[in-house]
């Protein structure tokens, strides 16, 4: 599975405007495991956004976001100008290329990979190295 931790939301937010429209897309796969995406991400996203005064105008989950032929059968339903994707950068990727005409931004940092260890805690089991310029 893909490990992600939450951006802080000060760098989200930095990078929305007040009359953005905005669709929520979370992961239901590795992301919800992390407890970054799935349902709770998305609630807790939503309810950060409208506590700083941006608009949600939907949410949307995928299982999951980096199958490209998922994307785009849920994303039929998409509405507003700017996506907030709550998932790994394969998600982001596939969602940023398939909404060029979109503000897309990550929400999440992808960190490596993980398994379940004995007791059925997510163990970091190797973690990526950042891009040239990140």
């Amino acid at each position: 599975m893909i490990i992600t931790e939450s951006k802080p939301f000060g760098m989200i937010k930095d990078k929305l405007k007040k009359t953005d429209k905005i669709s929520l897309n979370a992961c239901n796969e590795c992301a919800k495991l992390c407890g970054t995406g799935g349902e709770e991400g998305l609630k807790n996203m939503e309810t950060k956004l409208k506590e700083a005064g941006f608009e949600v105008v939907n949410k949307l989950l995928f299982a999951p976001l980096c199958d490209k032929d998922l994307d785009k059968k849920v994303m039929k339903n998409l509405k507003g100008n700017t996506i907030l994707v709550l998932a790994c950068d394969a998600g982001f990727y596939n969602i940023k290329k398939l909404f060029k005409n979109k503000k897309v931004i990550p929400a999440l940092d992808t960190i490596g990979l993980g398994a379940f260890d004995e007791s059925g805690d997510i163990k970091l089991v190797r973690r990526f190295e950042p891009s040239p310029g990140e």
